[in-house]
């Protein structure tokens, strides 16, 4: 039973860290050693159920403190990492906050424009510094004068789309109909300000 513990805490420890990595900084090899770790508490929580209901049980009162720390870590990784991650990443945006401003400002001044026209439509930004850590960046100019901007984050994890949001238009702007967004269903979350967090995966 001992032996078991020492076992189920380092992998719960570590399938912790590397699910808040891939939350702030999402990394494909990170994501997947997370989900790896994921599955292997799974498997531990079963065997260390089986083996203190058959043989713990017979030894010790606390045959079933294994089983439990195992799900106390699985339990983290659903109810707990999510919310931990956004209250360190939101911080660590708004500490970046400047870098984002100078591009919105930049379009509003034109010193920095669309490499196509991006009136009513997404399109791609010609700027020579982005932020850190982000690949591309959209615009959207809207027909009341007002501005998205949508900022993605850099990361090589297959299929996962998100970044940071300007919203800097009214409620009656054509910008307000969702069809400038990208096809994919995006979750957004909200920051300060204008400012908005969106993924195509929940949590983030």
């Amino acid at each position: 039973m001992r032996i078991m513990c020492w076992v189920i805490v380092p992998v719960g420890i570590s399938q912790f860290i590397l699910s808040l990595f891939t939350y702030l900084i999402p990394e494909f090899l990170c994501v997947l050693l997370s989900f790896s770790l994921l599955i292997t508490l799974v498997l531990l929580l079963i065997v260390a159920s089986c083996l203190g209901f058959i043989v713990w049980r017979k030894a010790s009162r606390l045959w079933m403190v294994p089983a439990l720390v195992c799900l106390a870590f699985i339990l983290c990784e659903f109810f707990l990492v999510s919310s931990m991650a956004q209250h360190i990443s939101d911080p660590i945006f708004e500490r970046h906050l400047s870098e984002y401003s100078k591009v919105v400002d930049g379009l509003r001044s034109g010193t920095i424009s669309c490499a196509t026209p991006c009136v009513g439509e997404r399109g791609v930004i010609e700027a020579t510094i982005r932020p850190a850590h982000v690949r591309d960046i959209w615009a959207v100019r809207c027909d009341d004068g007002g501005l998205l901007v949508l900022f993605r984050v850099d990361t090589d994890v297959p299929l996962l789309h998100e970044g940071y949001l300007f919203k800097g238009y009214g409620e009656r702007s054509n910008c307000n109909t969702g069809r400038e967004m990208p096809e994919r269903r995006l979750y957004v979350r909200h920051i300060t300000g204008s400012w908005y967090r969106f993924s195509d995966q929940p949590g983030f």
